[in-house]
């Protein structure tokens, strides 16, 4: 009989903004995930809860079944010893308080460590999951200082059970830190149809808009395409990181007469705008298993994209590649064109994530992975 706790910050907005109860100006990709998981797994009959920070939510709150204990306040405390009071001695009183027999936090940082260590003092089960391939590599460069990567080493050596997006994660693990993973794949929502590709109107791509995600290739696909209409769907990171970025990028698409840029859209939002996209564009070179690409395969709607994870592209024909901003615009424009193409590509992508990312699919991989059986409860 096990109570299972997800351990993640943003995890209150990723559960609230599902549903529309609440609106929030960001919800990440590895929280959106993680929110889906919960969900099924309360749908298979397990306790889950959910260890977040206070957005102005009550201390204690249920949304689709899962329990979500308030933590701390997400800028609360003095700069420099916040990390120690009120996020660290918050998160442990908040674990405290939900007293869970398996203790779950996906994404490397600081507080892979903290919450391992939680669980390591207390006897319980910790499971890390990847929610980017730098997750895997022997030095993440998205954590900038010490602190953070010993922290997160420290989580990754103590963890009972270590869970991988796709192939390439799994085979870094084992080849950079000694750790046999096991693939739980992103669990994807599927719409009971395609979209309708005769009424859909723009090449769609949706993500924060930030350097990392590279969308001035938007903008160079525009201004060779001028026939072409874009869509994107996406705002600045949160605080503390700088919204410069976004706002440059929002400069330049206004010279463009063939973008549009919408901001954030919450994840009850998405599909409306995905409805829109004959194609679906995706420019980040690093990334683990995007969101954003299975959820337009989900929809039937083809792709050009610069990742290829666990071949899904090659091998799942749902899409094609491109390496460059000139072959990119090339390659949108010839799915632009071709509506037998997409309406092909786009079968073939629906039925790759049917058959891999659906929510029963993932929440049984997750529970042999875990140890967990259907059914379980506190």
């Amino acid at each position: 009989m096990s109570r299972l706790v997800f351990v993640t910050p943003y995890g209150y907005p990723a559960l609230a903004a599902h549903g529309g109860t609440d609106t929030f100006d960001y919800v990440g990709g590895a929280e959106i995930q993680q929110a889906r998981l919960a969900r099924a797994l309360v749908a298979r009959g397990h306790d889950v809860w959910m260890v977040s920070a206070d957005f102005g939510q009550p201390r204690r709150t249920s949304i689709d079944g899962v329990t979500v204990e308030a933590a701390f306040k997400p800028f609360a405390g003095l700069p420099g010893l916040r990390f120690i009071h009120p996020r660290w001695t918050g998160l442990w009183a908040a674990l405290d308080r939900v007293d869970a027999n398996i203790v779950y936090q996906r994404t490397a940082g600081a507080i892979t460590g903290q919450s391992a260590l939680w669980a390591r003092l207390h006897g319980r089960r910790f499971v890390f999951a990847c929610a980017h391939d730098f997750d895997t590599l022997p030095a993440s460069p998205a954590l900038e200082n010490a602190r953070d990567r010993r922290l997160y080493e420290y989580g990754l050596r103590h963890a009972d059970r270590v869970l991988a997006q796709s192939a390439l994660q799994r085979d870094n693990l084992a080849r950079h830190h000694g750790i046999e993973a096991a693939i739980v794949r992103n669990l994807i929502d599927v719409p009971p149809g395609p979209r309708d590709d005769a009424a859909a109107d723009a090449v769609v791509w949706v993500g924060t808009v930030k350097p990392s995600k590279r969308p001035e290739w938007i903008l160079e696909a525009a201004q060779r395409l001028p026939h072409v209409r874009f869509v994107v769907a996406g705002g600045p990171p949160p605080a503390p990181s700088s919204d410069a970025p976004f706002r440059a990028f929002q400069a330049a698409a206004a010279a463009h007469g063939n973008i549009e840029v919408l901001g954030f859209v919450p994840p009850a939002g998405v599909p409306a705008v995905l409805a829109r996209a004959r194609v679906f564009a995706h420019t980040s070179d690093a990334e683990g298993f995007p969101n954003t690409l299975l959820e337009a395969w989900a929809m039937g709607v083809p792709s050009v994209s610069v990742v290829d994870p666990d071949g899904a592209v090659a091998n799942g024909g749902g899409g094609v590649l491109a390496s460059d901003p000139a072959l990119f615009a090339a390659r949108v424009d010839a799915l632009w064109n071709d509506a037998p193409m997409r309406r092909a590509m786009g079968a073939r992508a629906r039925a790759y994530v049917e058959q891999r990312h659906a929510p029963e699919i993932v929440a049984r991989d997750f529970e042999r992975a875990v140890g967990l059986t259907a059914g379980e409860s506190n």
